[in-house]
Formats: structure tokens, C-alpha cells, sequence
């Protein structure tokens, strides 16, 4: 508050979580205001520029399934949900879009996994390559499978875990010097936990403990 403002509209920020949820309506409003460029990159396919025909009537989770089950009679309930999660969350990253590019800014969206150090790690460098520069980072990545310990396997474990923390370390190692601004979107659970979020917990607190590392270098 009352310095020069992080960015303009030269700048390139690289934003993970996908275009959806809190990273999304964070990129929205960073493109309002100062119409910059914006490298998003989540777990969802980039999904195509019109919906199917026939669901634009279901506005919400409920009538998207009684829509869908009507339209899918031999599909079960879990495919049912799946689909309808999946409509929902592909209305969402194009709203994104849209009102990113309608507040002056451009974005590229990606689907990356950002457990990969090797493929994440590309993906930073390619943006340095292809815009020459990366002014600020967001990783606002996460994964939530919440379940008492006893109950939750290694895969879901690491899911979980390494979304938030390898994430973060492969972007610590690949981003430069003049980087403007690196945040990390931690939980209040990294610091107090919360009933069947060990993995996650555990990984905020890694995140935490690594942006104040950082902060002092």
C-alpha cells in the first residue's frame, strides 16, 4: 500500500489452480485491474468453446444430474456426478476467460500437472522463452480428499501433499531474480489442523514454512 503497483500492463503473471474457484476470481480481478497477461495452468482439459447442446437449461448441480440421468439412463450415479461436476467446472473456466480477455487482459490456459517438477519446470521456462519475463506467481494449487489417516491410502496421501509442495518448490527453483512477487496460498489448517485433513494440513504448513525461507533470501 502506497508503493509502486506490482504490475502493469506489460506484465505476465503465471497463476496455478486452474481458472476456477479463488484462482480464478483472483485472476479475474488482477485483469481488471491492470490488463495484463496471465499464464493459467490447472488440472482440468481446457474445455471447448460451446457447451453440448442441451444442458444450458440446467443451471445448477441438481438439475444438471436430473438432466443428465434422463439423458444417460445407463450411466451410475458416480458417472452421473462426475459429469455434471465437470459441465459446471467447464462453464467456469470459460467465464474466466471471458472476463479476463473483457477487462483488456490475455491469457493462455494450460493443463498442467503441477506435481511434475519435469513438466512444470518446462512449462515456467517456456513462458520465460516465449514472453521474456514472469513478473508474479500464484500458486494457488490444491487438492482436497479429506479422511481420518487410518482410512486414506498413500496415492490419495500424495496427491494431496505434493500438489501444494512440489508445486511450490518447482517454482521457487525456476523462477528468476527479478521476479516481482511469489504467493502462496497456504490454510489456516497448516497452523491448527482440521479432522481428516492430515495430508493437507501438512502441506501448508510445508508451504508456510518454505515462503518464510524464501522471504529471507
Amino acid at each position: 500500500e502506497g508503493g509502486e503497483p506490482p504490475l502493469d500492463s506489460e506484465s505476465v503473471v503465471l497463476i496455478t489452480g486452474g481458472a476456477r474457484g479463488i484462482a480464478g476470481r483472483v485472476t479475474t480481478g488482477l485483469a481488471q485491474r491492470f490488463g495484463c497477461h496471465f499464464e493459467v495452468v490447472g488440472r482440468s482439459p481446457l474445455p471447448g468453446a460451446q457447451e453440448d447442446e442441451g444442458f444450458g437449461s440446467a443451471t445448477n448441480l441438481v438439475d444438471l444430474r436430473r438432466l443428465l440421468i434422463e439423458t444417460r439412463p445407463g450411466d451410475s450415479p458416480f458417472e452421473i456426478n462426475a459429469a455434471a461436476r465437470g459441465i459446471l467446472g467447464a462453464r467456469e473456466i470459460r467465464a474466466t476467460l471471458e472476463a479476463v480477455r473483457g477487462a483488456g487482459g490475455s491469457v493462455r490456459y494450460q493443463s498442467v500437472d503441477v506435481r511434475s517438477r519435469r513438466v512444470f519446470g518446462r512449462y515456467i521456462d517456456q513462458i520465460y522463452s516465449e514472453r521474456g519475463r514472469l513478473d508474479g506467481v500464484i500458486h494457488a494449487a490444491g487438492v482436497i480428499e479429506d479422511k481420518l489417516l487410518a482410512h486414506k491410502t498413500q496415492e490419495s496421501f500424495d496427491r494431496v501433499f505434493d500438489t501444494k509442495v512440489l508445486g511450490a518448490h518447482t517454482i521457487a527453483q525456476h523462477v528468476r531474480d527479478d521476479l516481482r512477487f511469489l504467493v502462496f496460498f497456504s490454510s489456516i489448517s497448516g497452523a491448527f489442523g482440521n479432522r481428516g485433513q492430515a495430508d493437507y494440513a501438512a502441506a501448508n504448513d510445508h508451504l508456510d514454512q518454505l515462503a518464510h525461507s524464501l522471504a529471507k533470501t
